[in-house]
């Protein structure tokens, strides 16, 4: 009789071994975890748009959105606006003061701006700026095609070119007319200019 309950102790120390360990008792915390909270499991899969395993990049749908909203806006950073000063109870000298501030911040967004354009504009884009601003009376878009046609034949390149100028206020359109903008004169003559998009060579502009 001992000897049969010893061997049912064991039979039991046995068991509880197995139900013991830690894969076990993982499992039955993810299955606990899984039926108090489907929900937000269903809704966290409901958003994963791809997973990319080799890079281990896990791509959610508000990120995609996010990503597709930076390509469509535009790039360029706003400069802060200055409030409206009158209504407040304000002297003279806060007034400036204030006024001063804001210029300098703008100023500020604007220089971060331009370095990220150094990187952002290809080098035939910054080429093609020169050539605007060289001009003096502006430009059209036919007369751009003719020049730039043997330099970028793609005309998806051209394209993307005049898009990213415009983008960045350094250009508008006006109809057939492209005119450099205040902004685009004053980034090419910014001391800081670079072209650090890839490795600066020669670029054939005559």
């Amino acid at each position: 009789m001992s000897a049969a309950c010893s061997i049912d102790w064991k039979l039991l120390l046995e068991y509880l071994k197995v139900f013991l360990s830690w894969p076990v008792i993982v499992g039955l915390c993810i299955f606990a975890a899984s039926r108090r909270y489907s929900e937000e499991i269903k809704a966290l899969i409901n958003r994963i748009a791809s997973l990319e395993f080799m890079g281990g990049k896990l791509v959610t749908q508000q990120e995609k959105v996010e990503a597709e909203q930076g390509v469509d806006g535009s790039d360029s950073i706003a400069a802060p606006s200055v409030p409206e000063l009158e209504g407040l109870h304000l002297s003279p000298e806060q007034v400036v003061q204030i006024r001063n501030l804001f210029a300098a911040e703008g100023a500020a967004a604007r220089i971060w701006e331009y370095r990220y354009m150094n990187y952002f504009f290809a080098p035939a884009t910054q080429h093609a700026l020169d050539w605007m601003i060289s001009l003096n009376a502006g430009t059209t878009r036919n007369a751009y095609d003719a020049f730039w046609s043997p330099r970028v034949p793609a005309a998806a390149e051209r394209d993307a070119m005049i898009v990213a100028l415009e983008r960045h206020q350094c250009i508008v359109l006006d109809g057939p007319a492209i005119l450099v903008t205040d902004k685009g004169r004053e980034y090419a003559a910014w001391p800081e200019r670079r072209i650090l998009s890839v490795v600066a060579t020669p670029f054939p502009t005559t």
